[in-house]
């Protein structure tokens, strides 16, 4: 097949056009980076062998080298390009590389004469040619995007049109790999595949084939979304499967019939994960790890802080309030019967936070912490009368209003002044005591 790749020198003939090696195979068949640049006529190009990636087989024939020097005038010794390409041709992928990466660090593209951007276009182009035959589509990208900067005007559309095979070849690859497995990298993969189809279409924006890819890519790409969320959310990943979620709600070519599906999986992420850590919390505490379970009840809460209204429905959210109340509640009923009322009091306030809780179920939280306060009443009264004594009235005086602090913000958190009578009682006597000249 003739090729339509600029040559070394407008006056060459073409050369026949090899294949890249075989990779998996997509959905559809494999469209070719691109043609390779023709070859002086003088030079004989050898003919396709077996594609495979790799190296040149053993028994190939001896590379060609590239000429020791440049001839004058020129930055790039065309013999150098016909050297890259013969050892395309023999599959010598790694020499093809190295020999061209080379000649091409030494070229400056500041000031190029048209023969020499020519050469160095079509030697960055078989350059993109065993990149690609190793596999390596970026690295194939970078050196055709090289060839298109450094082309002469009226080769840039070839190799626009290269960029473009590049593209779709990369995508259909992709594409093909993902509909052949479950792999839970699917999303990454055809995000990948839609990136590699909008380059191609910056390069050839009418390419029927890569709109028909692109249209393939985008269809697969919300069922894989959905299978994804849903193992993640077996496996308790709540939040990467938000993450991901968010990433397809945010896309504006989501369609609008699975947007409710997404949101409603959304919503599942905060319920579950709330629910999980306060199964974790129920758990810590009967197995007596009350620190395990204070952090997991702390964590449920700041989460469900952070959950907008639409991502949890009022019912739900009544509900997740209801097993939080209860946590920190039981937590604090342990403390209590522990003898440990300092320790008690930050459970119970945070119980005592939840509105939408009932006020039968919430008299147990209001008893309980009025049960505390008076045990956190009576030790401190111990320590204050201790350190008056010691001759330190000062800092007795400073720890009583501390405690007159402690009762007047819970009396704002709603408990009555007759739940907490028998603490501000213990309080008054050492207003008294102290001569503080205050009532509580």
């Amino acid at each position: 097949m003739a090729t339509d790749l600029p040559g070394i020198a407008a006056r060459t003939a073409p050369a026949a056009r090899p294949e890249p090696p075989a990779r998996e195979a997509p959905a559809n068949p494999e469209r070719p980076l691109a043609a390779p640049p023709a070859v002086p006529a003088r030079t004989a190009t050898p003919g396709p062998t077996d594609a495979r990636p790799g190296d040149a087989r053993e028994g190939a024939a001896a590379p060609v080298r590239p000429a020791a020097a440049t001839p004058p005038g020129r930055q790039l010794d065309p013999e150098v390009v016909e050297a890259c390409f013969a050892l395309y041709q023999e599959r010598s992928y790694a020499e093809v590389i190295s020999i061209g990466e080379e000649a091409l660090g030494r070229v400056r593209t500041d000031s190029l004469a048209e023969d020499d951007a020519h050469d160095i276009a079509a030697l960055w182009s078989v350059v993109a040619l065993a990149k690609q035959a190793r596999e390596d589509d970026e690295g194939a990208r970078l050196a055709l995007e090289q060839a298109l900067a450094t082309a002469p005007p009226v080769e840039r559309t070839t190799y626009r049109q290269h960029l473009a095979a590049l593209s779709l070849n990369a995508a259909q690859t992709l594409l093909g790999r993902v509909e052949s497995q479950q792999s839970e990298d699917r999303v990454g993969a055809l995000r990948t595949a839609l990136a590699w189809v909008d380059r191609g279409l910056e390069m050839v924006p009418s390419d029927a084939r890569l709109h028909e890819a692109g249209a393939r890519t985008q269809e697969a790409l919300w069922p894989a979304y959905e299978q994804t969320v849903n193992h993640l959310l077996q496996r308790l990943e709540f939040e990467t499967a938000r993450r991901l979620l968010r990433e397809a709600l945010d896309d504006p070519k989501l369609p609008s019939e699975r947007v409710a599906d997404f949101q409603n999986l959304l919503s599942g992420t905060f319920g579950g994960e709330i629910g999980q850590l306060t199964a974790q919390a129920i758990r810590s505490m009967q197995e007596e790890r009350e620190s395990e379970a204070l952090a997991a009840l702390q964590r449920a809460e700041e989460l469900l802080a952070t959950t907008a209204d639409e991502a949890l429905p009022l019912k739900r959210r009544e509900e997740v309030d209801q097993r939080l109340w209860w946590g920190y509640t039981r937590l604090g009923v342990r403390r209590v019967e522990a003898g440990q009322y300092e320790e008690a009091i930050d459970p119970l306030v945070h119980a005592f936070r939840f509105a939408t809780i009932s006020p039968d179920r919430q008299a147990e939280t209001r008893a309980t912490l009025a049960r505390a306060l008076e045990g956190v009443a009576d030790v401190r009264a111990l320590a204050i009368r201790q350190l008056n004594d010691d001759g330190n009235r000062d800092e007795a005086v400073l720890k009583t209003q501390a405690l007159l602090e402690l009762l007047r913000s819970c009396m704002e958190r709603g408990l009555s002044e007759d739940e907490l009578s028998a603490a501000f009682a213990t309080t008054e006597r050492l207003v008294r005591e102290l001569g503080m000249g205050e009532r509580a």
